[in-house]
């Protein structure tokens, strides 16, 4: 079996730094990471407000306009000419009035 040894370096232990420079950048990462995400949240809700929300004027205004113009013509054919039947003879056959 071979030997390890885990004792530490001739130069003493390991060393730590308590100068607090490093946890000073950490915070300045961590404050670029937030603004970072502020301003694509901040873009993405003015691009929905742009495109879906209608922001800037690009949907119709439903109140102001009141409902919108929509203009229906109809038109009928005309009514036909109406003749009274013919019998087979070629006489005009006319109905007799209805008496109450």
């Amino acid at each position: 079996m071979s030997q390890v040894n885990v004792n530490p370096p001739a130069g003493g232990g390991p060393v730590y730094d308590d100068g607090g420079s490093h946890a000073a950048a950490a915070g300045m990462n961590l404050l670029a990471v937030v603004l970072v995400v502020a301003v694509i949240v901040v873009i993405a809700v003015v691009a929905w407000g742009a495109y879906a929300g209608h922001w800037f004027g690009g949907g119709t205004n439903y109140s102001t306009t009141g409902g919108g113009n929509t203009t229906v013509n109809v038109s009928a054919p005309a009514r036909p000419a109406t003749s009274a039947p013919a019998n087979s003879t070629g006489a005009t056959i006319s109905a007799a009035p209805r008496s109450s």
